[in-house]
Order: structure tokens, then C-alpha cells, then sequence
């Protein structure tokens, strides 16, 4: 996230590494964070929460990358169904 109350803008031009479809999870995780930042405080800690769970999403978003990009380090297990 930029600075802790500032507001991010939904990447039009991926340069990022994440497909199409991950690309629109973390336009989501950008929404979300724009408008919980934009709410009332109820709580000292309430932001730095909420900002550590966006964070561990990205974490997520990111070892996709990792997987595609480097399969041998960064193994795929998928599940079926």
C-alpha cells in the first residue's frame, strides 16, 4: 500500500506479473482497501489489522508469480477436482 491513509489506483497496464484474473483479485484487494481506509476508526489497531490481511493476500498473489515463473523452486501441488 502507499502511505497508510492514502488511496492506490486499479492497475490498467499489468506490468506486474499477475494474470488477468489475478490481476482483478488484487483490483479488489485495492477497492477494499480504499474503502475501509475511508471508514471511521473504531479502533486504534483497526488499520494496521486490516492492512497486515491485505498484505498477506498479496503474499499469495505473489507466490503465484513465484510458481509460474520458477516451478522448480516454487512447486505447483494442485488438488483435484
Amino acid at each position: 500500500m502507499a502511505a497508510a491513509e492514502g488511496r492506490m489506483d486499479k492497475m490498467s497496464d499489468r506490468v506486474d506479473g499477475l494474470t488477468p484474473e489475478e490481476g482483478e483479485v488484487m483490483d479488489a484487494l485495492i477497492k477494499a482497501w480504499n474503502e475501509f481506509a475511508g471508514l471511521e476508526r473504531q479502533h486504534p489497531d483497526e488499520l494496521r489489522d486490516f492492512t497486515d490481511g491485505i498484505h498477506r493476500c498479496q503474499d499469495l498473489l505473489a507466490v503465484r508469480i513465484a510458481r509460474r515463473e520458477y516451478p522448480i523452486g516454487w512447486p505447483c501441488k494442485r488438488t483435484g477436482g
